[in-house]
């Protein structure tokens, strides 16, 4: 029987984690997959044994963590060419055009399902700062429209809303009522995104991942699961070779 997720910090490190009671296991355990991070439990044991039991074990698991997620990202080069990355979810061809009469600044331009980086000639190793930018500030004005909606729907009223490049996290919501959203979302499809703005709303009504918080969420985005899926199996492809030197 597994229960609905929950949410621990080791050693300041959030972590989302399942719990697994098993009546044929002898023991504790933890197993780290694709499916995230699930604690096995057998029969008699508690909720607290199980968070008792990670805690104990948090430099073993956030390093096999870290372990697989640069794993992942290495393989994420061969799944994607060099000068292709996704925006909202769909694989986008790069153009890098080196112009004579450009003199400082780079201009970006999104059109013919390309998006095209015009530089002054020379500058080509730019492309990776300059592309960063335009893809963060990109992702600033789709989110802020996302969540401004989506507010209105939850009847909640954040506070602000930061675009940041978290680590380990899509998303995150402070107890004052701001919420702060990786700028990497820009690449998810819009639907993904979606579930991760209400993921966030969500949480202004409900702090931890309770059942009731995946009901809250689920009301408002009744796909979540699916959602989460995509991005637990496509984290890699959002750090596209073309940006490894940021």
């Amino acid at each position: 029987m597994i229960k609905d997720p929950h949410t621990i910090s080791l050693q300041g490190t959030p972590l989302t984690y399942s719990l697994r009671f098993s009546t044929r296991a002898r023991r504790l355990r933890i197993s780290i997959s694709d499916n995230g991070v699930t604690v096995v439990l057998p029969a008699g044991l508690s909720i607290h044994d199980g968070e008792t039991f990670l805690v104990k074990n948090s430099v073993w698991v956030l390093q096999q963590l870290e372990r697989r997620q640069k794993h992942q990202a290495k393989n994420a080069h061969l799944l994607l060419p060099k000068d292709v990355l996704l925006l909202r979810g769909q694989p986008t061809r790069l153009e890098v055009v080196e112009e004579s009469s450009r003199l400082s600044r780079a201009r970006i331009e999104e059109k013919l399902g390309r998006i095209f980086v015009y530089l002054p000639i020379g500058k080509r190793a730019a492309v990776p700062q300059v592309l960063t930018r335009w893809l963060r500030e990109s992702a600033r004005v789709e989110i802020e429209t996302m969540v401004h909606r989506q507010a209105l729907r939850m009847h909640v009223s954040p506070k602000t809303v930061t675009i940041r490049d978290q680590r380990t996290r899509w998303g995150s919501c402070s107890s004052s009522g701001t919420l702060s959203f990786n700028w990497r979302l820009i690449m998810v499809p819009p639907a993904v995104m979606e579930y991760v703005v209400v993921h966030e709303l969500a949480h202004m009504s409900v702090p931890n991942h309770s059942a009731n918080f995946w009901r809250l969420v689920g009301q408002y985005y009744p796909g979540y699961k699916e959602a989460r899926t995509w991005l637990r199996k496509n984290a890699p492809l959002l750090h596209p070779h073309i940006l490894q030197e940021v």
